[in-house]
């Protein structure tokens, strides 16, 4: 009986013969599905005639415990660009939504029972970080393919070892949260998300069981908790007068770092209601516009050498 702890997913360049990068995960739901037609004959003697495979969708999700530098290429391809080298300034790589597509291939592999599956031409759809109070910096990275392979034999490949680095927590890792370019005052973020969604749109070809994905425009969207004050009211009233703000944090461990930075960002959301000995708080929801600079969001990491 095969064994959950026995999944190994590991990742390389679409095409490439390249060694394996062996990618540590919480869970995943990566597979090779179908969707199936039934055949509608009528049959005087009441019975049903077969169904056919129409379409084989290949992707999914992978849980992720953000870390440095391990999962560095699923947000570049998130971003659908590449880390510029020595920028701003020598020693930090930056990186901004781009236009390349980046594939990939991703091969599960169940190990206890020796059974592979290959899914190839995988791109990054979305990639969403939560980050709650107490709890670890947590992703998900959602895939779209477009091949499987399901006899594929990896016993002639190589697979290079999956990090050991400590996972980011949110008590630890993260810190430097501003608004405007000005720390927090008065104000209290219980939990943060962003989520990158690149819109992919799926077709079908005539004579293929296999789809197609089209990446769209750059959604940048986010959530903040924040509990009630004054300046956190202040905060508030931009959703009703439909005022941009500025906002970035910074995730990393004192030797890696990552600094998220959007120059335009809308919120939304309702004032606070609370019950009986509730610590009032409300939501903000926030989307990411192009700024002054001709960007929606900036990444910037700089990684122990």
């Amino acid at each position: 009986m095969s064994e959950s702890n026995r999944v190994r997913i590991a990742i390389r360049p679409d095409g490439s013969s390249s060694n394996w990068k062996t990618l540590r995960r919480t869970n995943d739901a990566l597979t090779a599905g179908t969707n199936t037609t039934r055949s509608e004959n009528v049959r005087s003697d009441r019975m049903r005639d077969g169904q056919k495979i129409t379409t084989i969708t290949v992707g999914g999700t992978l849980n992720i415990e953000m870390t440095a530098a391990e999962y560095d290429d699923l947000i570049a391809a998130a971003m659908c660009s590449t880390w510029t080298a020595d920028t701003p300034t020598a020693g930090t790589d930056q990186i901004t939504v781009g236009t390349t597509t980046t594939k990939f291939e991703v091969l599960k592999s169940y190990l206890d029972e020796d059974r592979h599956i290959l899914m190839s031409g995988m791109e990054v759809g979305q990639l969403e970080l939560n980050m709650d109070s107490g709890s670890k910096i947590t992703g998900t990275v959602t895939f779209m393919g477009t091949q499987e392979d399901h006899e594929y034999d990896p016993s002639t490949d190589t697979f290079d070892p999956a990090s050991d680095a400590l996972f980011f927590d949110s008590s630890n890792n993260l810190s430097s949260v501003t608004i405007d370019g000005s720390p927090l005052s008065g104000i209290a973020i219980t939990g943060m998300s962003m989520t990158i969604n690149n819109n992919h749109q799926t077709d079908q070809e005539l004579g293929t069981q296999y789809q197609t994905h089209h990446k769209g425009s750059a959604d940048i969207t986010t959530s903040k908790t924040v509990r009630m004050s004054a300046s956190a009211f202040d905060l508030w009233k931009n959703t009703l007068t439909n005022t941009p703000i500025a906002t970035s944090f910074t995730m990393g461990d004192g030797s890696n770092s990552y600094v998220f930075s959007q120059g335009r960002e809308f919120l939304s959301g309702d004032a606070p209601s609370g019950g009986l000995d509730a610590i009032l708080t409300f939501t903000l929801n926030g989307v990411s516009a192009v700024d002054a600079t001709g960007e929606m969001l900036t990444i910037e990491r700089t990684l122990a050498p």
